[in-house]
């Protein structure tokens, strides 16, 4: 058979997939609508500003070294990872903050501020936490079909991977204190998902955040699409960028793409569109009844000058963060009191911004477009009040005086540019019933030679799982040629 493949969609999926199999041969073609690769992992420059638009966390570093051995490349040639002191600033509503550092010394420390004797606890929580990442770690480049529930030697994962229990309690079993529960286990929100609903294997990130450490790529998240579209040219991809793929078709044996400028013929496709998207627009089927992650409204600010007693990574909890979440993933209300998340990568790397100036991104959840069914336009205002007075407050700067330049970016917008089903910025949300075997595989169970890979399918949201999706797609190609 032909190794003609074609991509749709130069997300970090589909260009980490795209690599890896012109590594191995293949011939591949990629069609991005948009102008440049990316996806979500997007960037915004404007008067010397680069703000990043989409992951703010590098987390698992293997996982990304792995693709770049996997072609034969030495990551330190594309990309520089250095470890963040300090990982994240904590600020509570009254008045107290938690910092979390590299030296799990000082984490102890802090914990035991809030929670005196919380040292012994947090070591045996990141002991519970760390066996379920030594479970969960292999199976991240394993793909499941639902058939695969019928193999009595997978059983016992239900009782190892604690599946009755949720993030939330795992924490809540060591910690009396809420605001230290909130602290280890907010990691959630980041996959769209509240932590009072996600299963407990998703406190992984916990563990990776803790023990594994949070990095920054040097010169931007954005860094990293980059580097992975330059070795897929150096394999020979040819991209194919503003070439909107509109349908997904078979004729001869062939699976057709059909875009703007014609239609293209490939022996094996791989989708890294949202989805849920390509499931109803490309493939012209019904969706089945998903579960969706929340959206976010984000703000991104240049600021005339430094913006005082931030770290890198900086967090926000409202007085009342059950209900928060209920609001967001239940009711399909924006909150009006939220929880935040403020990134401000000068902090680590001032090439980011002019000399002397900062950076701020805000990342403010709030429900997806289908349940939330007003006008967002309605309640901006006061959502957007509400966090500057909040950082306002924290900080003792008018952060409205600093702003030299804003870009904004709505729930609709996810619909709009990427093609995100209800604006749900995460993706299908990280439920028990849309994880591992019962979330979308990484092929397709009716057209033979297609694929999918992102934050979608199997294995899931965030960057390392991505790459572990193009990877499990490369292996299946490979398999089956």
């Amino acid at each position: 058979m032909s190794k003609k493949v074609a991509i749709v969609g130069a997300g970090v999926g589909g260009l980490a997939v795209a690599s890896r199999l012109a590594h191995r041969g293949y011939n591949v073609e990629v069609f991005e609508r948009l102008p440049e690769c990316g996806g979500r992992a997007h960037i915004i420059e404007d008067r010397g500003f680069k703000f990043d638009t989409g992951p703010s966390f590098v987390l698992m570093p293997d996982f990304f070294e792995e693709i770049f051995s996997y072609c034969h490349k030495d990551i330190k040639d594309y990309l520089r990872f250095v470890p963040l002191d300090t990982h994240y600033r904590i600020f509570y509503p009254d008045g107290d903050t938690l910092t979390v550092y590299k030296d799990t010394e000082r984490t102890k420390q802090e914990l035991c501020r809030l929670e005196p004797r919380s040292a012994s606890s947090y070591d045996k929580f990141i002991q519970e936490i760390g066996e379920l990442y030594r479970r969960v770690r292999p199976l991240l480049y394993s793909c499941f079909a639902k058939k695969d529930l019928l193999n009595p030697s997978l059983w016992s994962l239900a009782t190892q991977l604690k599946i009755h229990k949720s993030y939330w309690q795992i924490a809540e079993k060591y910690f009396k204190n809420k605001k230290i529960c909130y602290a280890l286990t907010f990691e959630a929100m980041f996959i769209g998902v509240s932590p009072f609903r996600t299963p407990s294997f998703y406190s992984i990130i916990t563990y990776v955040d803790h023990v594994q450490k949070i990095y920054h790529p040097l010169g931007g998240m954005y860094e990293i699409p980059r580097a992975l579209e330059k070795i897929a040219q150096e394999f020979g991809v040819i991209f194919h960028y503003r070439q909107e793929v509109k349908k997904i078709s078979v004729s001869n044996h062939s699976i057709i793409l059909k875009t703007k400028r014609g239609e293209c013929a490939a022996d094996r496709v791989v989708v890294n569109a949202d989805y849920a998207y390509a499931l109803k627009e490309l493939l012209k089927r019904k969706l089945p009844k998903f579960t969706y992650s929340c959206s976010v409204y984000l703000l991104y600010l240049g600021l005339k000058s430094k913006l005082k007693g931030f770290e890198h990574h900086n967090l926000f909890f409202s007085r009342d963060l059950r209900k928060n979440l209920q609001q967001i993933f239940d009711d399909g209300i924006v909150p009006q009191e939220p929880s935040f998340y403020v990134h401000v990568p000068t902090v680590t790397d001032p090439s980011l911004a002019p000399s002397g100036k900062d950076i701020a991104y805000i990342l403010i959840p709030v429900p997806n477009l289908k349940k939330f069914r007003g006008s967002f336009s309605s309640v901006e205002a006061q959502l957007r009040k509400v966090v500057i007075d909040a950082i306002c407050q924290a900080t003792g700067q008018n952060l409205e005086d600093l702003i030299e330049v804003e870009h904004r970016f709505y729930p609709e917008d996810f619909i709009k540019r990427y093609n995100v089903q209800y604006g749900a910025t995460f993706g299908l949300a990280h439920t028990f019933m849309q994880s591992a075997f019962f979330r979308p595989p990484n092929f397709d169970g009716k057209q033979k030679n297609l694929y999918f890979a992102g934050a979608s399918t199997q294995p899931g949201g965030g960057l390392p799982p991505v790459i572990a999706s193009s990877r499990i797609v490369a292996d299946l190609i490979e398999r089956r040629t």
